[in-house]
């Protein structure tokens, strides 16, 4: 009896140490998910807000500080949304090329629901639906973008003249870029036009984007918290107001020129979106993958809103720095002047036999991380990332400012353009990919050709013809104002004939 009951205090020692065991390696287990292997690490936040309130005013300048703690792929809380960060020039870069589908959706926000119901181009989900769209907006797009070197070449001249106007007085640029850049993609939508700064809907375009850009800038809560739409009603009410006026607008102009429409005498690129319509037999009601004429009617709207802020922002972030480095400014002007010679024009084809104007236009791209963060992204499938899953639903930031800035460059935060440039003198296109400027994947913009061709001739023919320069006394700030740019704080320059 004794020796049984011996046995039996064995019995139930071993069975106690082996439910321990199991409790400890239980632990270590979910420890190990959340923390290592599957679920992101991340700092602790605030219940029902989550991290809103760590964020600041520069939301990609403190996911930097996140990546330096938790690495290129981290999670954070922003309200309902649960969220993943993924930075970092490897990354981002890997990631947007291999497992583009995985995250080409855009999550279901307030504000993005009220703008065309999430059935426009740049606001939707992730379908057959969207790809059809996107199909026919890149075909417009390359259609006509070639047909817009005369026009952008009188906006260039347009600049010029400006800028000399002034006679030499210090100004800031910012107001007759925003102008230019803007003719551009309205006549792009409209066809050409005399007396652009006059036509009152040009003007209208011009104070819907300087009111979607203070929007903008001030965020918006409620798309993070629905709850909180009780506190936010005056804003949210002025966004409404603010969406349904520019719809209407571009609806009215739409209709206009669908009665002067003649498949035989195309003029512009609304012409290009009716014949596309036509030729994929799109009606009213949705076609098999869900599109109809009315969802590609809405292509304007994705055109200005991807055509005109990257490039007027990019615009006055060349001039800020080729005021700042005189010695980059000149060595282009050379470059210049042994490509056009005597013709005094500058043509698209001529971009290729100026990398450093190239280069410099890249790197200045890079280094103001003109787009920090780009649109939102929401993964569509539970996906793997550097060990990490993120689920389906969550939404995700790609943060392109730390792949320009990131310690793969040497020297991240120095301003030199020949960093993208060989030993041969041309442009490395390993290093140019790696400028997330227009993004890539199944959400690269479709319109990059267009706006590199006009950030090409603008910035080009501003040197051709002038000489750019500080103010005595100015002190530029590099740090940009964060919004869905990265825009200059205001700053002025001078600027002279360049035959004086």
């Amino acid at each position: 009896m004794e020796k049984l009951t011996s046995t039996s205090s064995v019995v139930q020692m071993v069975d106690i140490w082996s439910i321990f065991a199991l409790a400890i390696i239980v632990l270590l287990v979910t420890k190990y998910l959340m923390n290592g292997t599957l679920s992101p690490p991340g700092p602790w936040g605030l219940p029902f807000i989550g991290h809103l309130l760590f964020l600041g005013k520069d939301h990609a300048k403190q996911f930097q500080r996140y990546r330096e703690e938790f690495g290129d792929v981290y999670q954070l809380r922003l309200g309902v949304w649960p969220t993943v960060i993924i930075s970092g020039y490897h990354t981002v870069k890997k990631v947007l090329s291999e497992q583009s589908d995985s995250f080409a959706a855009r999550p279901a926000f307030n504000s993005f629901k009220f703008i065309n119901k999430m059935r426009g181009l740049t606001f939707s989900y992730f379908d057959q639906r969207y790809l059809l769209h996107r199909k026919i907006a890149s075909t417009v797009l390359k259609e006509y973008s070639s047909r817009m070197e005369e026009i952008m070449q009188e906006e260039a001249n347009r600049i010029v003249s400006d800028f000399l106007n002034e006679n030499g007085r210090p100004f800031n640029p910012n107001k007759v870029v925003t102008e230019a850049t803007g003719s551009i993609i309205y006549q792009f939508c409209y066809g050409k036009g005399e007396n652009i700064r006059e036509d009152k809907d040009f003007l209208e375009l011009l104070e819907n984007h300087k009111n979607f850009k203070e929007m903008a800038k001030a965020a918006n809560p409620t798309d993070v918290l629905p709850w909180t739409q009780i506190f936010f009603q005056e804003k949210v009410r002025k966004f409404h107001k603010f969406i349904r006026k520019a719809q209407h607008s571009r609806a009215e102009k739409f209709q206009d020129i669908l009665e002067t429409f003649d498949p035989k005498h195309m003029r512009h690129a609304v012409d290009g979106i009716i014949s596309t319509s036509i030729r994929y037999g799109l009606e009213d009601e949705p076609n098999e993958v869900g599109l109809t004429k009315q969802d590609v009617f809405t292509l304007t709207g994705d055109f200005f809103g991807g055509g005109f802020d990257n490039t007027s922002t990019t615009l006055c972030w060349l001039l800020l720095y080729m005021a700042e480095y005189p010695v980059v400014q000149a060595t282009i002007q050379r470059e210049i002047d042994n490509v056009i010679g005597q013709k005094g024009i500058i043509l698209l084809e001529d971009r290729e036999k100026m990398p450093f104007t190239e280069a410099t236009i890249f790197e200045t791209m890079r280094l103001s991380g003109v787009v920090p963060l780009g649109l939102p992204h929401c993964a569509t499938e539970d996906v793997l990332v550097n060990r990490y899953i993120i689920k389906k639903g969550t939404l995700v930031f790609f943060n392109h400012y730390s792949v320009g800035h990131d310690k793969e460059w040497g020297d991240p935060f120095e301003f030199r353009p020949e960093r993208f440039l060989d030993s041969g003198g041309k442009l490395m296109r390993e290093k140019t990919e790696s400028v997330l400027a227009f993004s890539i994947g199944r959400r690269r913009c479709p319109g990059e050709t267009l706006a590199r061709n006009e950030l090409f001739l603008l910035f080009a023919t501003v040197l051709c013809k002038c000489d750019i320069s500080k103010p005595e006394h100015e002190n530029y700030d590099f740090e940009g104002n964060f919004s869905l740019t990265y825009s200059p704080k205001p700053y002025n320059i001078y600027v002279c004939s360049k035959e004086n």
